[in-house]
């Protein structure tokens, strides 16, 4: 029961006491404070405020004087000013005990300063584009903001649930994401703060920051709170900047582009720090001219490369040129130059101003390909001299054996004939199982050579083919110099590079030139993932304008030679490229050749 003949002084908010005529008994000092009102207001009228505070207020306080408790959210009112302030109060009647009089307790509250920071921030999060959500474990359930039903593009009236607010999240990453967090956050009370992207309602990709903090009681997770915000703008704009940095970077690292300024007049020649590392020269070996840049330039390109540069200094604005180098450790790079003539008022050239970069990476792959294109081609080459193998070779045997047959079986024909016949069929049979043997020994070398491929050592196959035809050299002539050094490592198989070698080192001696000293040079070349072996001579040598797409055909033959068959190079090319190799040859008439193989190194085998 309340008191009403004390002032609640000391209460520590807006309180008044009312009789039921609305008049004041007494009220607290926050009361007072806020309406300026003292002592002398006790007795005096409420309803004498009224100009000052909501309509709605004065209501509900009829309606206590009936006996209606009310409770109310914060109420805007406009004073005559034009000046706005929040009100939020709560009236409950009671009765005094003295014959049934009824007194009115009235908590008011002046929540403008509330009501302004709550507005602040629902204009700053609505700016942001922040939203809000709960969810309720106990009571099961969901709870979202205006802003967040906003963001995921869903009706006003939408109801959301646990598992269609994770369904959201797009498929994979981000879903998976959200499930493990929602999950650690029940079990584990632990707290999240993520970027994910959302599939809205109207099918929009978007980025997402979404927080959650789970509220444990009792080590059990009675309720998650957090926030929720829409960040695809500065997302992709961070993402895109990720995008073209990393891009920049890739191709800073990876183009090591140079740049050069060469004074044409004074033939001075500056390079950036690119530069060195493109041509692996050290800055105190490059003396700054003209000559030093050509002085690095490949042997066989010099010539060429000098022609270019000079006629576009004569003629031309654009220079653009791939060509060779040599490194100070004589490593072989490609490089890529392109750069343009600066010409004073009369046209004449002043300067030239480029750029040069490594283009040897491109250029291995571009041989590798140009390999298997090569090969290819041979494999194409080899099923078309097996296709005529077939449908010549072996039709023209088996007519010749029936005609003979035929004859032979003749009444009429005399003993001589007979027998002239029968030596006939003897050749014509030898000669289609020397054909079926060649056959054979081809489809042999296709199916094995890939079970049989071991490491081999290069040199030690080539000095041990070279003595053993050591008879074969002296008793034609023949000067063999092999410069290979053992440990030139290849895959391949023993038999196949044995016999390669063998049918070469035994060619060159036998289409010597007779009116020269026969020589036989066998070198080696490193390349990235190759070696290269090289068997030159100095005989006769072969017109390829001529013969060079038959050259490795089966049964071709270019020299009037007793044991010249035409199998050789057939089989000597198909054991190669079993082996995942190839040959081919370089030949001038009268000059002699050079035939070369290329075996593939082991994967272990460094540079």
């Amino acid at each position: 029961m309340v008191n009403t003949s004390i002032p609640l002084y000391d209460a520590p908010f807006a309180v008044a006491i009312l009789d039921k005529d609305l008049n004041f008994t007494a009220i607290s000092h926050m009361l007072a404070r806020t309406f300026n009102l003292d002592d002398s207001a006790r007795g005096t009228s409420f309803l004498d405020l009224q100009d000052r505070l909501p309509r709605e207020l004065y209501i509900d306080l009829h309606l206590a004087k009936e006996g209606i408790s009310s409770k109310s959210e914060p109420v805007k009112f406009i004073h005559p000013d034009g000046e706005a302030d929040w009100y939020q109060w709560k009236i409950n009647p009671l009765q005094n005990g003295q014959e049934g009089k009824g007194v009115i307790m009235m908590i008011l509250e002046k929540v403008t300063r509330r009501m302004l920071a709550e507005d602040l921030l629902l204009r700053a999060q609505r700016m942001a584009r922040v939203g809000s959500w709960v969810v309720d474990l106990k009571k099961n359930t969901i709870y979202w903001s205006e802003m967040t039903k906003e963001i995921h593009e869903v009706p006003k009236d939408f109801v959301p649930n646990l598992e269609t607010g994770i369904n959201f999240y797009k498929e994979g990453f981000s879903r998976d994401t959200i499930t493990r967090l929602v999950n650690e956050g029940i079990e584990k009370g632990t707290p999240w703060d993520t970027e994910l992207i959302l599939v809205t309602q109207k099918d929009r990709e978007i980025w997402v920051r979404a927080i959650g903090e789970p509220e444990m009681v009792n080590g059990q997770c009675v309720r998650i709170t957090g926030t929720f915000q829409d960040i695809d703008t500065r997302k992709r704009a961070e993402l895109e900047v990720i995008r073209i940095k990393e891009r920049h970077e890739i191709a800073a690292n990876a183009a090591n582009v140079g740049i050069w300024d060469f004074d044409i007049v004074n033939n001075t020649l500056e390079w950036d720090d690119n530069m060195y590392k493109v041509y692996g020269l050290p800055k105190d070996k490059f003396a700054g001219v003209y000559e030093a840049w050509a002085a690095t330039v490949h042997p066989e390109d010099k010539e060429w490369t000098s022609a270019y540069v000079q006629e576009t200094i004569a003629k031309g604005n654009r220079l653009e040129m791939n060509f060779r180098i040599l490194t100070q450790d004589k490593e072989v790079r490609w490089i890529r130059s392109e750069g343009s003539v600066v010409r004073d008022t009369k046209g004449n050239p002043v300067k030239m101003i480029g750029a040069n970069w490594d283009i040897t990476p491109q250029k291995n792959a571009e041989a590798e390909m140009q390999s298997l294109l090569n090969t290819t081609t041979y494999q194409n080459e080899s099923l078309l001299n097996f296709a005529h193998i077939v449908s010549h070779n072996m039709r023209s045997h088996g007519s010749n054996l029936s005609m003979l047959t035929d004859f032979l079986l003749e009444d009429r024909i005399s003993e001589e004939e007979k027998q002239s016949a029968l030596q006939m069929l003897k050749k014509a049979s030898d000669g289609l199982n020397d054909t079926i043997a060649h056959l054979n020994e081809v489809v042999q070398i296709k199916t094995e050579a890939e079970k049989k491929m071991t490491i081999l050592d290069l040199g030690d196959i080539v000095h041990k083919v070279g003595q053993s035809l050591e008879a074969l050299f002296t008793s034609n002539g023949v000067t063999l110099k092999i410069d290979v050094p053992k440990g030139s490592l290849v895959m391949g198989v023993m038999a196949y590079v044995e016999s390669a070698v063998l049918n070469l080192m035994t060619n060159a001696v036998k289409y010597k030139d007779p009116d020269k000293s026969a020589q036989i040079h066998i070198t080696t070349e490193s390349r990235s993932k190759r070696v290269v072996l090289h068997i030159e001579d100095n005989g006769l040598g072969i017109d390829l304008k001529k013969h060079g797409e038959k050259l490795f055909g089966m049964y071709k033959t270019f020299h009037q030679h007793a044991e010249s068959r035409g199998i050789g190079l057939f089989i000597t090319r198909n054991q190669i490229e079993s082996m995942g190799g190839t040959i081919v040859v370089s030949s001038k008439p009268g000059k002699g050749s050079i035939f070369s193989i290329t075996l593939k190194k082991p994967e272990q085998v460094d540079e």
